[in-house]
């Protein structure tokens, strides 16, 4: 596990009793989560207000998943890359909607522990 500013790299390993010839760990990289701001992109901005503070619904786009979606290529420097595709979860967020960054309802992290099931179950 490694830790690069406020993203987390997290390598997990698994055999499935079913393939016995793979015996090389698979790397999965999970996209940064999307904050939730009221701003124009949904990231923290220096300067925000009480108002651009709070957590929102949904926004559009997670501008740290696009650069990661650029730079990781399944096949190529990772073996799967998967989506934490969060963008419409902000009302799991706890609080009635302040400090998106650091507090969430159990809800977000089970989502990407199912995708991480699903990816081991599709072997």
């Amino acid at each position: 596990e490694e830790q690069h500013g406020s993203t987390k790299n997290v390598t997990l390993s698994f055999n499935s009793a079913d393939s016995y010839s793979s015996s090389r760990t698979r790397t999965i990289y999970v996209t940064s989560p999307a904050q939730h701001y009221n701003t124009n992109n949904g990231q923290w901005q220096k300067g925000m207000n009480d108002e651009s503070k709070k957590c929102v619904k949904e926004i559009t786009s997670n501008p740290r998943a696009k650069v990661e979606k650029e730079l990781l290529i399944p096949g190529v420097n990772v073996d799967v890359l998967l989506d934490y595709d969060d963008l419409s979860l902000g009302h799991m967020h706890v609080q009635k909607g302040d400090d998106c960054s650091h507090y969430c309802m159990p809800g977000v992290p089970d989502v990407v522990g199912a995708r991480l099931v699903e990816e081991f179950l599709s072997e």
